[in-house]
């Protein structure tokens, strides 16, 4: 079977649901994925993309802002460091007594500390 076919289609329908009309996709035009480390930029462009589009369809915000990154590298960054109610610093008191009070009770049964 031909790969570089399998490519090609791949590569295509991306572009078309992101709103592209190329029809003629080389080998050239295939998507290079970054890793490492997010840069500042990346992290503005993940943002403002959310913002107007929502959150959730990761592979389509991978494709279609322009980022090199896979979707799940995506979601992760916008779940675990750039959503605006996520909670940065010590937990509480409170929430230190509670964690306490639910170990003593069902030790590291974890499935109960989450329902």
């Amino acid at each position: 079977m031909d790969t570089n076919y399998k490519t090609n289609i791949h590569v295509m329908r991306s572009l078309s649901d992101c709103g592209s009309s190329v029809t003629d996709v080389s080998q050239e035009d295939t998507m290079v994925i970054k890793k490492g480390p997010w840069t500042e930029e990346e992290d503005t462009i993940l943002m403002n993309y959310v913002a107007v589009h929502g959150d959730g369809h990761w592979n389509s915000v991978a494709r279609c802002s322009g980022l090199k990154r896979t979707g799940k590298s995506c979601r992760l960054r916008w779940l675990n460091y750039l959503r605006p109610n996520v909670r940065r610093g010590n937990i509480t008191l409170q929430e230190q007594l509670l964690i306490l009070d639910l170990h003593s009770r069902w030790g590291n049964r974890y499935v109960y500390l989450y329902m």
